[in-house]
């Protein structure tokens, strides 16, 4: 008797698990139809709105067309003054923190030279000889571009 009962919960519990596995295919497909519906509604909407542009530009008058072209030529130029000013803002930003490193390194080179150091690792006198011929370039960089 026990043995027929835990045999009806397996089959049970089995019967479930397919119905689960079938549950969740089913709604996988149901996903890719509600996906593939949402990607040609979108489609279709904007041809929609291609159309609608298509006929209000028809309809226009001569004298709506040119006013219309205006109009956007004004909100472009609009939107390219927002972005000079942006990209002004961002170059002086830039400009001064290389002002402002053209400024320290040599500073901070010079307190590193007037520390003594006790023997120095090979890769930290390295370090700094690179830094200092660095330095050196962009001065004479510096010098070419003011020329």
């Amino acid at each position: 008797m026990a043995l027929s009962a835990e045999r009806q919960w397996k089959n049970l519990y089995e019967d479930i698990k397919k119905d689960k596995q079938e549950a969740l295919r089913r709604l996988q497909e149901l996903q890719l139809e509600v996906n593939s519906m949402k990607h040609q509604m979108e489609e279709t909407v904007v041809i929609c709105e291609e159309r609608v542009n298509e006929e209000r530009m028809r309809l226009m008058t001569a004298e709506e067309r040119p006013q219309a072209a205006m109009t956007r030529a004004r909100d472009y130029m609009v939107e390219q003054e927002k972005d000079v000013v942006h990209w002004r803002r961002k170059f002086s930003q830039l400009a001064a923190l290389a002002n402002g490193a053209i400024d320290d390194i040599p500073r901070m080179l010079r307190e590193v030279d007037t520390v003594t150091f006790r023997d120095p690792s090979r890769e930290v006198q390295t370090f700094l000889d690179h830094y200092k011929w660095l330095v050196e370039q962009m001065k004479i960089l510096i010098a070419r571009v003011r020329d």
